[in-house]
Formats: structure tokens, C-alpha cells, sequence
């Protein structure tokens, strides 16, 4: 069960009565996954191991009781911030469950050109559409998909130097990432919407790596990230994440060919060490035309629970966030008189935002969170777990478009479209 305290019982055996992840046993202790006070549940409101049929009865009843009792004394037994998050007042809502153009089978990653959005799911489809109204202008599957789906999708200019629009779409359960132009938008209809979305059947452009754990090859891959020069035009690097045992971010030039790689799986912060486990998102801060050396990798690493800051050399700057579940924002850390870190549970999007800050979704905690990217400190949660209006299961991605931001609601098969948190 996941609750925020330890629950010590004396006296009998204890059976599990509030969830899966209470395992049987007879030690009298039951530890949450996040550290706080204790509270005393009184022994007799759980069940002897060898009760009656009378005794289950009563017990049962007792047991009820018991986990409203635990429901309510739970609050005061965390040491979590009070502070709860804002809510999300949707602007829209895109999307809903199924395979039809416009819906969503478990979306994963999303990204925007410069006048729509790419939404990539669990059918394979990767998804054009209309930021205002949600509507699918056309799409297109990746090759196989068999074995699996991408699980990212990044928009930038095309590695030919064209400056043309292009998808860097790592494929995640074929260890490659493939590049795709970006097809020129369709005409409206005289009444103003688009035609009927078609299947483009678009064919990659370039194919990097393949399945292995040697420099060039991949595993899992997960996001893509890619560094122009000052003309905004020319890919200087291309940044591929992967998982699944290799947990490392390596670096190719615009025709594929390997530069360098760092990390490798762990949960260490050392710097000589440099560890991963996860990472899922990456990003570069500032724009096209910014000095190379004032410009920084930003890497979601999701299962160490934290963001790092790199140079563009894979030299770790520093890390941000620690594993938890409140909600810092506006506290201090008393040991340090700074502002308190954010706290973070499997952070899987990330979007760069002005004045140095980011802005995650959090697949463990169901929230967006926005951080300070020099402190780490937390500037605000929003969101809710469930699948009423406004709330989030299992997000994992977001992009921001103008004043909005377009959130991945992954496991409700839909967009939530929020004014961008500030």
C-alpha cells in the first residue's frame, strides 16, 4: 500500500487488508515508500491469521474501520508539505480511447512544428493535429511495430541542411532512431476544416544505430535531441537517450556517425561516474544562434527521480530533485537556508521554458511540476491523480505551444491542454 508513514502492529500476525503491495507476514511492520512519523494502528482492528467464520465477520467490519481511521490519521502522520497542488483548469481536452484518427491509444510523446502539434501512441500512429482544435490533419506508422512503440518524438530542422522541418522519432523497440521531413500542411475546405485525414505512408530519410550495447548501437532508445549552429540550419549533433541496460545519452553527427557517449546504468551522482537509470527526456537550453559553449543538455533521468544539468561534452554540472511526493514550492531547506528541491516521482517530460526554468510531468507522482533549473527548487505543482476533468493517470510528456501547454494523459488516451504553469 502506498501511504505516506509507517503503520507498526503488535500483538497477531497481520494479513494485507489495504492493498498489493502489503506482503504477509508477522513482523508487525509495514513500511511506506516515503519516510515520515509513525502511526499506531490499534492490533486489534486487523484479523488473526486463524479467525473464525464469526471472527472474520466482526474482524472485516473492523477492518473497514480501520482504514478509515488510517485514511484520517494519515495527514498527520506525514511529514510531506501541506501544500497541496493547483488544480488543472482545462483549456481542452483532445482526444479519448481508440484507433480513429484523432483518438488515442495510450499516447507516449509529443512535440510541436512550428503551427501544429506530432502526438506519437501505442498504435504506432504518429499524429498531426490541430492545436486548437484537436483535430488529425493526417498521420503515419512507423515501419514495425510488432515488438513494441516509439516513445518519443522530437521536432527539428532536417540533418541535410535545409533547414527544412523534420521528426526525430526514436524507435524505441527496434534500437534506432529515424528521421522524417515534415510533409507540407494540406488545404482547408471552404467551410474551414481540414480534409479527411489520410495515411501518408512517409518513409525515413535517415536510419540510425541497431540493437547492442557497443558505441553506435542502441538499446531502447528514448528521446532525441538536436543542436543546431548559429544559422539555426546546420545539425551539429544529434543526442540519442537509451534505457534497458545501456541507460546512456550518445552523440551522432547529421549523417549518423557516432561522436561520443556517456553514462552508463546506476544510481550514483558522482561525477566521475556518471550514472543513469532511465533517461528518458533531453533537451538543450537557449536557441539557434547562442554561443555552443553558453548552451547545456537538460536529461530527465526517471527512475533515479531527478533532472541533471551537462555541458554539451556530457560533463555533469550538477543535479536537481530528490525522490518524494510533496510539494516544496516556497519552502525552505532548514539545513541550508535555501530553497527547498523539488520533490520528484518518475519524471518523464520535460519542456524548457523562459528564465531558466522547466516544466515535468510526473508518470509516478500524476502532476506537472515546474522547477528552477540553476536551484532546483520547485515553482509550482498542478494536477491531480484519476480520470475526472483536470486530473492525470501515468502522464508522460508535454510541449508548450504560445500560452499553452499541451500535457500527455496517457493512461486516460487524451491531451489536457492547460495554460502553461507559471
Amino acid at each position: 500500500m502506498r501511504v505516506g508513514g509507517e503503520v507498526r502492529v503488535t500483538g497477531w500476525g497481520w494479513r494485507s487488508w489495504f492493498g498489493s503491495e502489503v506482503v504477509h507476514g508477522d513482523t508487525g511492520l509495514m513500511q511506506a515508500t516515503v519516510d515520515s512519523p509513525v502511526c499506531v494502528v490499534p492490533s486489534g482492528y486487523l484479523m488473526p491469521p486463524f479467525a473464525s467464520p464469526a471472527q472474520s465477520r466482526r474482524y472485516s467490519l473492523h477492518a473497514v474501520l480501520a482504514a478509515i481511521l488510517l485514511a484520517l490519521a494519515l495527514p498527520a502522520c506525514s511529514n510531506s508539505p501541506s501544500t497541496t497542488p493547483k488544480p488543472i483548469a482545462p483549456l481542452a481536452v483532445f482526444g479519448g480511447p481508440g484507433l480513429n484518427p484523432g483518438q488515442f491509444a495510450k499516447p507516449r510523446a509529443i512535440d510541436a512544428d512550428a503551427t501544429t502539434l506530432w502526438v506519437v501512441d501505442r498504435s504506432a500512429r504518429i499524429q498531426r493535429l490541430d492545436p486548437e482544435t484537436g483535430e488529425c490533419i493526417h498521420w503515419f506508422a512507423t515501419p514495425e511495430s510488432e515488438l513494441g512503440k516509439p516513445v518519443g518524438i522530437t521536432v527539428a530542422p532536417a540533418p541535410d541542411g535545409s533547414g527544412a522541418p523534420a521528426l526525430y522519432v526514436p524507435d524505441t523497440h527496434y534500437n534506432r532512431m529515424m528521421v522524417y521531413l515534415i510533409p507540407a500542411l494540406p488545404a482547408k475546405e471552404a467551410d474551414g476544416r481540414w480534409p479527411r485525414p489520410v495515411d501518408l505512408r512517409l518513409e525515413p530519410v535517415l536510419v540510425v544505430g541497431s540493437y547492442g550495447e557497443k558505441p553506435g548501437e542502441m538499446i531502447y532508445p528514448t528521446d532525441v535531441a538536436v543542436l543546431t549552429g548559429a544559422d539555426g540550419k546546420t545539425v551539429e549533433r544529434i543526442y540519442v537517450a537509451e534505457f534497458g541496460g545501456n541507460d546512456r545519452v550518445q552523440a551522432f553527427d547529421r549523417t549518423g556517425k557516432l561522436l561520443f557517449g556517456f553514462g552508463k546504468m546506476g544510481e550514483g551522482a558522482d561525477p566521475g561516474a556518471l550514472e543513469f537509470n532511465r533517461p528518458q527526456s533531453i533537451a538543450i537550453t537557449g536557441r539557434a544562434g547562442d554561443a555552443i559553449g553558453s548552451r547545456e543538455l537538460v536529461i530527465v533521468d526517471s527512475i533515479n527521480h531527478r533532472v541533471g544539468i551537462f555541458t554539451l561534452d556530457g560533463v555533469v554540472v550538477r543535479w536537481l530533485g530528490k525522490p518524494g511526493r510533496g510539494m516544496t514550492a516556497g519552502q525552505v531547506d532548514v539545513a541550508t537556508g535555501k530553497s527547498a528541491e523539488a520533490e520528484l516521482q518518475h519524471p518523464r517530460g520535460l519542456q524548457l521554458e523562459a528564465g531558466g526554468t522547466a516544466i515535468l510531468v510526473e508518470f509516478g507522482n500524476n502532476r506537472v511540476q515546474r522547477i528552477d533549473l540553476t536551484t532546483g527548487a520547485s515553482l509550482g505543482c498542478w494536477g491531480t491523480p484519476g480520470r475526472g476533468v483536470g486530473q492525470l493517470s501515468e502522464p508522460w510528456s508535454l510541449v508548450s505551444f504560445g500560452a499553452k501547454t499541451f500535457v500527455v494523459d496517457a493512461s486516460n488516451h487524451r491531451l489536457v491542454v492547460m495554460q502553461t504553469p507559471r
